[in-house]
């Protein structure tokens, strides 16, 4: 027997870690960048490039080596923690998948979304990055937080659309 056909749905569901709903319309699954990374925590990678420096020069044989473990550690980590990051954007919904011991799904109805905002440090701003973040009625703050995305302002704009197509089919 021959298995039932495949449908887009379907397919980017699987690709998504979350189901589509029948004629649910995926317009974006973003990822942070790359840069992320290095970006995410700044002192903590600081920190750890600290130790290994003071390891290097205070420690001598292979003492100095496990100075390094820090760094290294603390790359493998952030690696992971972007490997766990999805943020979804369908014609009904805005969706973020985030956390590597502990993870957090936040499914928002588009038309329950308010505001949609970016946010860019200085960094981000150089290297064309940002956070988009949306809010919706009853809280004191950004409900989902895509975060280190690149060309932060185009994917505001298409949330955006979305959200105003949601609201006039509302």
């Amino acid at each position: 027997m021959a298995p039932p056909p495949s449908t887009p749905a379907l397919e980017a569901s699987a690709h998504l870690r979350i189901d589509l709903g029948d004629g649910e319309e995926l317009l974006l699954s973003l990822s942070p960048h790359w840069i992320f990374i290095l970006l995410d925590r700044p002192l903590v990678l600081a920190s750890s490039l600290a130790v290994a420096a003071f390891a290097a020069l205070v420690l001598d044989g292979p003492a100095s080596a496990l100075g390094f473990a820090a760094p290294v550690a603390w790359l493998v980590w952030q690696l992971v923690e972007r490997a766990s990051r999805t943020y979804v954007l369908t014609d009904r919904r805005v969706v973020m998948i985030a956390g590597v011991l502990r993870q957090a799904v936040v499914d928002v109805p588009i038309t329950n979304v308010l505001q949609a905002s970016v946010f860019r440090t200085i960094p981000e701003r150089l290297l064309g990055l940002g956070t988009v973040t949306f809010a919706t009625a009853g809280t004191g703050g950004q409900d989902i937080r895509w975060r280190v995305l690149d060309r932060p302002l185009d994917t505001l704009r298409v949330a955006r659309d979305a959200i105003d197509r949601a609201e006039a089919s509302a």
